[in-house]
């Protein structure tokens, strides 16, 4: 356990004095001030018990016993002054939380007294906070396995939403990261009461929509019945709440908004490719926290550029920003399209023909990536990769035919 005292006063014989008649009873550290006192705070904290004298220049008491609360919380904070007016004790308390108030000069039997009582509280709050912590974090990892056992795909699930959340919760430097992480983590536990939608819906999203409302209110029920999981549970609900009865503060709603983002983008990938899954969410981003949505892109496709590029320089993995159009002017593939090896060859087909394609084609690629040789790794699409071309040569072979009989 930590025993560490800090002694704060700017009288250095006052100082040496404690430290002789403390010294092998405790864990002491001096300062010599409020500054050093600050600089010991952020450096080498956290300490058990702080006592500080009030009234020193420039850096006064109550700032170092303040600093010692917003940096340790659980830091037991001691006053020392000679003079307490009424003003001073009402600040301490509110600003500092203060332990206990001492008179100077300070007997060494009532200082060490008073420093065996606050290492007691301070094991106290460790040991209660400890204990809660354990037990929480025990929940959570029950609920988890239950999971595991029940829905293997929720699981699943839970376990890519709390990596992706992680990541951008680093990217985006969150505070209380934690909290994103279990509601990701606990997201899923509501879908083993709901009733999923048929195999021939994986994928689709809008008829998913209704799945995944009941799934998060499922799972808001269930979390929010274990003690101090309230937020979590709040951050759960929260992302189909368009208009909620009493407003979230700001970092639960933006933690139900990216858990939403997730969610539907790994209902997406079912059908979609990585990047045509992630450019719906650029897309179609109202739902979701905007900066999160790029995080999460560069996460998942690396930073992009746009490059204008003719067919000849295509490569797979490319994302199409525009249409590619023929010679004629009609659509080949729609933007959006993620080039495979198939697609390129059936364009530089029509570039042998006389149909043709209009160049340059705008595409976005992973900055880096120069030529053909590096080309850009490869995330190939579930479904879709040449039904574009498909249905619009189909639809247009026999004017095709024509042309290359007139020519």
């Amino acid at each position: 356990m930590n025993k560490r005292v800090l002694l704060v006063d700017d009288e250095p014989n006052l100082l040496r004095g404690f430290r002789r008649s403390l010294r092998g009873k405790y864990d002491l550290v001096l300062a010599e001030g409020g500054s050093s006192a600050i600089q010991h705070l952020t450096t080498n904290g956290p300490f058990a018990i702080v006592i500080s004298d009030m009234q020193m220049p420039e850096i006064d008491g109550l700032k170092v016993l303040s600093t010692a609360r917003s940096l340790a919380p659980d830091t037991v904070r001691v006053m020392l002054t000679g003079n307490v007016d009424q003003q001073t004790a009402v600040d301490a308390v509110n600003d500092g939380s203060i332990f206990r108030f001492l008179n100077k000069p300070c007997p060494v039997e009532m200082l060490s007294g008073v420093i065996d009582d606050g290492l007691a509280q301070y094991q106290l709050i460790t040991a209660e906070r400890e204990l809660l912590s354990k037990t929480l974090s025990g929940c959570v990892g029950l609920i988890n396995e239950l999971l595991a056992i029940a829905s293997p795909k929720a699981f699943g699930r839970s376990g890519r939403l709390r990596q992706w959340t992680r990541s951008i919760c680093s990217k985006l430097q969150l505070k209380d990261a934690w909290q994103n992480e279990i509601a990701a983590m606990l997201s899923q536990v509501g879908g083993m009461m709901c009733v999923a939608p048929g195999t021939a819906t994986v994928g689709d999203l809008h008829v998913e929509i209704g799945h995944l409302r009941q799934q998060a209110e499922a799972s808001s029920a269930l979390i929010a019945k274990i003690p101090r999981l309230d937020k979590i549970a709040s951050m759960i609900r929260g992302q189909y709440l368009s208009d909620p009865p009493v407003k979230l503060p700001e970092n639960i709603e933006r933690g139900a908004r990216i858990l939403r983002m997730l969610i539907e983008y790994d209902v997406l990938i079912q059908s979609r490719s990585p990047a045509l899954s992630i450019r719906y969410l650029q897309e179609f981003n109202t739902p979701y926290d905007e900066a999160a949505v790029e995080a999460f892109a560069e996460i998942i496709l690396g930073p992009q550029e746009l490059r204008s590029l003719s067919v000849a320089e295509l490569l797979e993995g490319m994302m199409l920003e525009n249409d590619v159009l023929t010679g004629s002017g009609e659509v080949l593939l729609s933007s959006g399209h993620e080039l495979t090896e198939t697609m390129i060859h059936r364009m530089r087909s029509f570039i042998r023909n006389s149909v043709g394609v209009r160049e340059p084609i705008l595409v976005r690629v992973r900055k880096g990536i120069g030529g053909a040789s590096h080309p850009e790794p490869v995330v190939h699409s579930a479904i879709g990769t040449t039904d574009g071309i498909d249905d619009w040569q189909h639809k247009h072979q026999s004017s095709n035919q024509t042309v290359q009989r007139s020519s």
